[in-house]
């Protein structure tokens, strides 16, 4: 598929400049020939945002040199639990690098100690770990997609109304950093008034019934802001059953056909694209290259692009 071609072209050209343009000074080098096992493991085998990140893996494994890759999640989405048992078990396992999206940034954190002690590197991609020895983290600045989602909601509302916020998952890095620039945002527009900010899980089904909640609770909601699609869609859904869809707004984050479809309709004002085949891609290369002798950058940063209903035909070859 194109994208492959894209993504694959994207991780070898990181390779060549590594190597060639001195990015990463050589530290101690590994056999250029010994196969190399990575395993990813992400929040969540059924949501599209990271049926989207292993795709980006799969592929840019097929282009690193000797590296084979299993790609895992928990059979709960965003179960921690699980996922330290996929560590633990990546460990027996004997792999080379463990790339990991932790369900909660704090939690996970034993299970990265014990990948240290086992001497196999640890990544992020998306999401920090709040602790444990992790060679590289790849991502958006999560606080400036919160800042910027809620400047751009704000200003849609032209600085004035009744605004409710949908957070993830207690303990995640990137709610708790999302939902900081959103709060953050709103305060420099004195006439907003945040009626409510809850967790829904990043999950659909839960952003739906604390919709349904809010809107028993509140008479009047000029504007939702939520930090991914998919507790957006519940939310919109709620809305949607009780015929007042059209009095809000509502502002998201990531994107996949469900959002562009919502975006076309009018159900979403804006959403952003935070490129989380990049994101694998990064952590994977980097991996690659630390086991090859080269010192890699503790933290990667991609850039955050919002995404309107004007945006829609470039984001659906993707």
């Amino acid at each position: 598929m194109k994208r492959h071609h894209t993504l694959a072209s994207f991780a070898l050209s990181l390779l060549v400049a590594a190597a060639g343009v001195g990015l990463v000074a050589p530290a101690q080098a590994a056999s250029p020939n010994k196969p190399l096992k990575f395993v990813f493991i992400v929040k969540s085998m059924q949501f599209p945002f990271f049926l989207n990140m292993i795709e980006g893996a799969e592929a840019t494994a097929k282009i690193l040199p000797n590296v084979t890759l299993k790609s895992v999640g928990p059979e709960t989405p965003y179960s921690v639990e699980e996922q330290i048992q996929l560590v633990e078990q990546a460990i027996t396992d004997g792999v080379d690098a463990i790339l990991i999206a932790p369900a909660d940034s704090k939690a996970i954190v034993p299970a990265i100690e014990k990948a240290n002690k086992a001497g196999i590197l640890v990544a992020t991609p998306n999401t920090k770990a709040y602790g444990g020895k992790v060679l590289t983290w790849t991502g958006v600045d999560n606080y400036k997609v919160g800042l910027d989602l809620g400047t751009a909601l704000a200003e849609s509302i032209k600085g004035k109304g009744n605004v409710l916020l949908i957070e993830g998952t207690p303990g995640n890095s990137t709610s708790e950093e999302r939902v900081h620039g959103y709060k953050e945002a709103f305060k420099k527009y004195p006439d907003i008034k945040l009626l409510d900010s809850q967790p829904a899980n990043f999950n659909r089904e839960k952003g739906m019934v604390l919709m349904e909640n809010w809107l028993q609770k509140f008479k009047k909601i000029d504007a939702v802001g939520s930090i991914n699609k998919d507790m957006t869609m519940g939310a919109v859904e709620a809305a949607k059953q009780v015929g007042r869809d059209k009095e809000m707004v509502h502002i998201t984050f990531d994107v996949d056909n469900d959002g562009l479809d919502a975006l076309e309709k009018g159900d979403i004002l804006l959403t952003g694209d935070q490129n989380e085949r990049s994101q694998i891609a990064l952590a994977m290369t980097a991996c690659y290259l630390a086991l090859n002798g080269y010192k890699v950058p503790s933290e990667q940063y991609l850039p955050l692009t919002l995404v309107y209903k004007k945006d829609v035909p470039k984001y659906r070859h993707k």
